[in-house]
């Protein structure tokens, strides 16, 4: 059964036109990524494939999780205050495929928090069939005062880190950070594809050694290594492997531990996803319920109240969901090598076709 790809988060809105352009440009991603970069020890990627090309019936699914908030400014911060704020310095520090803005009124206290994982790509290629659609959007969940002129270059082509897009205090209607794409998702998810052999022949398993071995990411975030080692254990499994339909980054879940709301309101009713299906929602929105006698900046977690947004993004996760198929029949071609390295010797060769641990498929969930 071949794929069309349906756009992120299951949104309607496109025309046949901007549908027929964004499933070209998606699975573009995927066969741009099935051919490993010219280095040494990159390895064979004939365990990914394109699913527009067609799905196994035995085809199952797998979510793939991680922390919202920057690792990167966690381990290079003294303290929490230091990391929530330099993360609102700019969005370009938001890297773990999540982006947020926080709004305040003039005291400077909360009154709201926009999160997404939206690629800027769909917008651009919305814009080109649709303008007037994400100008509507961008009025709807960013502000009623946009204008199409402030979208826009001189030449009328669609800008992502416009004057409503650029920035953590005047709204985020999409990702703008450069690795925060739905491409450089799907080109990590390839190379993780590539079992690798310690020089005794054991398999690299751990998170870090797989993704420094296999350079197909930053090993110093959450998103990266995590997504890296659970499709690696895939792939160690003898499956073949790409991202589900469509293929996204979204959000997987919020946490309200140690939350205290002002009039015993339940955390729940201040947390709305604005766009997207159940399970597959690609923006997230604090704000006090309609009517309410406090603000977003009332709220207290582990005591604190919020002045960040990063202290929300802490109890965020995001998800990409893998796509397994033709489980255990793949031939594992290990690589002996890491990417990069000089090369001295034959690099690695195929081995037999392993069978899946007991209970290995049952990790996934049918579709």
């Amino acid at each position: 059964m071949a794929f069309t790809f349906t756009a992120t988060g299951d949104l309607t809105e496109m025309n046949t036109g901007a549908a027929a352009d964004w499933h070209a440009e998606v699975s573009g991603y995927f066969n741009a990524s099935r051919n490993p970069p010219p280095f040494s020890f990159a390895g064979s990627r004939n365990q990914f494939f394109n699913p527009a090309d067609g799905v196994e019936a035995d085809a199952v699914e797998k979510d793939i999780g991680w922390t919202a908030f920057p690792r990167p400014l966690t381990i290079s911060s003294a303290t929490d205050e230091e990391r929530w704020f330099l993360a609102e310095e700019s969005r370009f520090e938001q890297v773990e495929y999540c982006e947020w803005s926080t709004t305040r009124d003039a005291s400077g206290k909360v009154i709201k928090i926009s999160f997404t994982c939206e690629d800027r790509n769909y917008f651009r290629a919305l814009f080109r069939h649709q303008p007037d659609v994400v100008l509507s959007l961008y009025r709807e969940h960013v502000s009623p005062d946009v204008q199409m002129s402030d979208l826009v270059d001189g030449l009328g082509n669609y800008v992502p880190a416009n004057r409503w897009n650029a920035n953590s205090s005047d709204g985020a209607m999409h990702m703008i950070g450069q690795p925060n794409t739905i491409g450089a998702a799907v080109e990590l998810v390839a190379g993780a594809c590539v079992v690798r052999s310690n020089p005794d022949g054991t398999l690299k398993t751990g998170a870090r050694e797989l993704i420094l071995c296999g350079r197909y990411g930053d090993a110093e975030r959450h998103s990266d290594p995590t997504i890296g080692a659970e499709v690696n254990e895939l792939a160690r499994a003898g499956h073949v492997i790409a991202m589900a339909n469509p293929p996204q980054l979204a959000f997987e879940s919020i946490s309200f531990s140690g939350w205290d709301v002002p009039d015993g309101v339940a955390p729940e009713h201040c947390w709305t996803h604005t766009r997207g299906a159940d399970g597959r929602a690609v923006r997230g929105v604090l704000e006090a319920p309609e009517g309410a006698s406090f603000v977003v900046g009332d709220i207290r977690i582990n005591g604190k109240v919020i002045r960040f947004g990063g202290q929300v993004a802490d109890g965020i996760r995001i998800k990409v969901t893998g796509l397994a198929h033709r489980l255990g029949q793949a031939t594992i071609e290990a690589e002996t090598g890491c990417l990069g390295d000089p090369v001295f010797g034959a690099a690695g060769g195929a081995t037999p076709t392993p069978t899946p641990a007991a209970g290995q498929v049952n990790r996934f969930r049918r579709i």
